[in-house]
């Protein structure tokens, strides 16, 4: 059963990591239709089918990999306009999400719920973020202006 509680009329980034990631994304969006969205994601080998979908490059815990991951989220920043980025990491998410709160869009981040401890994109992110929620009450001591989703997502 899939009943629309909200349609979501703004131009909207969804940036994600494959696999858990994704899936919690998913389910953080059940009820809503988004009327004007786009993916990002890297190239993991178990791409996602989606009507607008870019790809970016993955980081993985390089700086030479993050500035070009970082050059890239610019021209799609700029390219696409958005004016609301959702997402759940991971490390793939951190630049697109930094840099498009800079340039003016609302940001939701969803903290994962694989871990009670605090995710290295959830520290990165949180204080570009308009929105950070938390899956595990834990995590809001951590994040104190989170909000506590009501259950885990996955």
């Amino acid at each position: 059963m899939n009943r629309e509680l909200w349609i979501e009329t703004r131009r909207t980034c969804l940036i994600y990591s494959s696999g858990g990631h994704y899936t919690e994304l998913c389910r953080a969006l059940e009820g809503i239709r988004l009327t004007d969205a786009f993916h990002v994601t890297f190239r993991s080998g178990r791409e996602l089918e989606h009507e607008e979908i870019y790809f970016i490059t993955h980081p993985r815990r390089s700086a030479w990999r993050t500035l070009l991951n970082a050059a890239e989220s610019i021209r799609l920043l700029i390219r696409n306009q958005p004016e609301l980025i959702i997402s759940t990491g991971a490390d793939v998410a951190v630049p697109t999400f930094i840099l498009g709160r800079l340039m003016g869009a609302e940001t939701i981040f969803i903290e994962t719920c694989g871990t009670l401890t605090p995710s290295l994109a959830g520290r990165l992110v949180y204080r570009f973020s308009s929105l950070f929620i938390v899956q595990w009450r834990e995590k809001q001591a951590c994040f104190p202006k989170a909000r506590l989703a009501r259950g885990p997502l996955l």
